[in-house]
């Protein structure tokens, strides 16, 4: 697949901006502050519903506007025409074709990508948050029900944790958290063992191309820890291991006003030759880690999904040693649609890399 048109409107420092990408690579170069990576955070959005840098709504708005929109064209085995709407304190609205989209299934998909972000190149050593939204950003993609599953579970922890604070602060009984014990139960459950069988099955290919990133050197391993307990691959099973937790940890949960287990408190851990490589590796072998899982990320979804995702570059080439430069600079011209922020040629290696590419200049927009 590959991004045609895009527009914005009223998006974070864009009044009205519009880019004609070219199918293959595409270079946006400028200082710090141009907007580089606000037109990456709008291709994700366009394309997948969410930012690559997790930012909230509220972020996207420009300052003293009420509404932002980003408009676009997708070709590839199909075409599609992309309309997000986002309204202060309104839900988003989408549109693919002209037909509003309002499950994430619906949307998961249709425009696979996969981003780099120097967050993302601290996927080993990071914290937890990033390596769920690692988790979230493929499954979401390659899997609509988990999609529809985890817009639900954000919606009922979110209420779960309000009803917290209301027994808390004396608003209400205990005995009223029962509802969003079970909801929270029974959709936690069904996260939790859609992410134990993706890693099942991608672990494998991560552990591979990390030792083809290190000619061998380091044996890299991914493996999931969930927060629920996992007796067995069964829902009923986790559900009912589970729901004795929620009345053990209940006095702690109503005096932060928090949720302790779930999904949420998921995380990835990362091992280098049976060592903890968050402790153990260096930067480089932490940083070969993450780029395995990012790469790998990318084939799964072309063999899940069987059309070339996006790529999205944003200024990680200044974060990396030569060596791991070029083997991103590798996965850039390796085939599809890619967009790359630099702050000048230099950061990536020089003008020569960047022929035949479409290269825009970001430096009248920077604020």
């Amino acid at each position: 697949m590959r991004i045609t048109e895009i527009g914005f409107r009223q998006f974070r420092n864009f009044s009205r901006f519009d880019l004609n990408p070219a199918g293959s690579l595409n270079v946006l170069v400028g200082p710090n502050g141009s907007g580089k990576s606000n037109i990456l955070e709008g291709l994700s959005l366009l394309a997948t519903g969410q930012s690559h840098r997790g930012a909230e709504a509220r972020h996207w708005l420009q300052e003293g506007k009420d509404e932002c929109a980003l408009v676009g064209r997708a070709e590839g085995e199909e075409s599609y025409g992309l309309d997000l709407r986002q309204k202060r304190g309104r839900p988003r609205q989408f549109r693919a074709n002209n037909r509003v989209l309002t499950r994430q299934r619906d949307w998961a998909g249709l425009v696979p990508l996969v981003s780099f972000s120097p967050e993302e190149l601290d996927l080993v050593k990071g914290e937890p948050s990033v390596r769920r939204r690692a988790l979230n950003a493929v499954l979401a993609q390659v899997d609509g029900s988990y999609a529809d599953g985890l817009a639900r579970y954000t919606k009922l922890l979110e209420e779960r944790n309000a009803a917290l604070r209301r027994i808390r602060d004396g608003l209400a009984k205990p005995g009223s958290l029962e509802p969003w014990d079970l909801s929270l139960l029974a959709e936690g459950t069904r996260l939790t063992l859609a992410r134990a069988r993706f890693m099942e099955e991608f672990s494998p290919r991560v552990q591979d191309r990390q030792a083809a990133l290190s000619s061998g050197r380091d044996r890299g391993t991914a493996h999931y820890r969930p927060s629920f307990h996992v007796p067995a691959a069964d829902e009923g099973a986790v559900t009912e291991a589970n729901r004795a937790r929620f009345s053990e940890l209940r006095d702690g949960e109503i005096a932060l006003g928090s949720t302790l287990i779930g999904p949420h408190r998921d995380d990835v851990e990362f091992r280098l030759d049976d060592d903890l490589a968050k402790v153990r590796a260096s930067q480089g072998q932490a940083r070969t880690l993450a780029l395995a899982w990012k790469w790998e990320e990318r084939r799964l979804l072309q063999d899940r999904l069987k059309r070339v995702p996006i790529c999205l570059f944003d200024d990680v080439f200044s974060e990396l040693d030569p060596a791991r430069r070029g083997q991103l600079t590798e996965l850039v011209r390796g085939g599809g649609q890619s967009f790359i922020t630099v702050t000048d040629f230099a950061v990536w290696g020089g003008p020569s890399l960047v022929e035949g590419a479409n290269v825009v200049d970001m430096a009248p927009y920077c604020v």
